[in-house]
């Protein structure tokens, strides 16, 4: 049985975490992805109670835990930076320690997986260079996921560094650890590859550990609500249900971008895509 999650990005207003985690529980969610952030819970601002507070409120109301570090301003006022592929090591250092101490926290939590994604490498940034440091720094990760006993899942991304499947194979092929894995975003899939989303999803089906969900509008990347788009969530289910996909498929928007009441468009998710399914 499939099984629906919520992304906490979409609580740009609500940044009660007692409150997201009850909510999603009444509307009937499975589980969440938890983007650290400075709204909802950062790791660099909570201590050992805080912690073991989320961790209490997440098994009582029974819902799977995802962890996210893409959160767009989780370390600076300028969107997704430091990444990755920052130009300098300082600023690579100071995200490899922010998904380091994320890795570390998600066995507290209940968490098994840890979102990420590459970044955007800046304008007149050397690539090949990103890619050597990216490479290392996912390496290592890798390793510190492995010996927590949870994976990477490892987002590609249509404006960043790693902006395709194929990227990611590469990427995959070059850090060869069993711990980096996918998180599979159905609009990415539908921005970067002309196939049936059901198809992708075949070919990635022992890789894909978490699943991100919007809609979206041709081939435009913005996240829009369910059913505001042309997506065929139809193919999408049959494709998940055809390779036995487990985890949790987390809808995702930022309400930053849209104009909606956080509370309604949960609902309306929820209620949506249990009619596709």
């Amino acid at each position: 049985m499939l099984r629906l999650g919520y992304n906490t990005s979409a609580f740009a207003h609500s940044h009660n975490m007692t409150y997201i985690i009850g909510l999603l529980h009444d509307l009937g969610y499975d589980g969440m992805e938890l983007t650290l952030d400075r709204r909802h819970f950062h790791p660099h601002f909570t201590d050992g109670d805080a912690r073991r507070q989320l961790a209490r409120h997440v098994a009582a109301h029974n819902l799977e835990v995802v962890l996210s570090v893409g959160g767009r301003y989780v370390l600076s006022e300028v969107a997704h930076e430091p990444s990755l592929v920052s130009v300098t090591a300082a600023e690579r250092q100071r995200f490899v320690d922010f998904a380091e101490e994320t890795i570390r926290l998600a066995p507290a939590v209940g968490a098994r997986t840890i979102m990420l994604h590459s970044g955007t490498l800046r304008p007149g940034a050397d690539s090949a260079e990103a890619w050597r440091w990216l490479v290392a720094e996912v390496a290592y990760l890798a390793e510190v996921a492995q010996s927590c006993g949870v994976r990477l899942g490892f987002e590609f991304h249509p404006a960043m560094f790693i902006a395709t499947l194929p990227d990611y194979r590469r990427l995959k092929a070059a850090v060869g650890s069993p711990s980096l894995r996918l998180t599979l975003d159905v609009g990415h899939v539908v921005c970067t590859d002309t196939r049936p989303v059901s198809e992708v999803i075949a070919e990635c089906a022992d890789e894909i550990v978490n699943v991100h969900l919007e809609d979206i509008k041709g081939r435009k990347h913005v996240h829009l609500p369910i059913g505001h788009g042309d997506i065929d969530f139809a193919d999408v289910f049959r494709g998940l249900k055809a390779i036995g996909y487990g985890g949790l498929i987390n809808a995702e928007f930022n309400t930053d971008d849209l104009e909606v009441d956080e509370c309604q468009l949960a609902r309306q998710t929820v209620e949506h895509l249990r009619q596709l399914m």
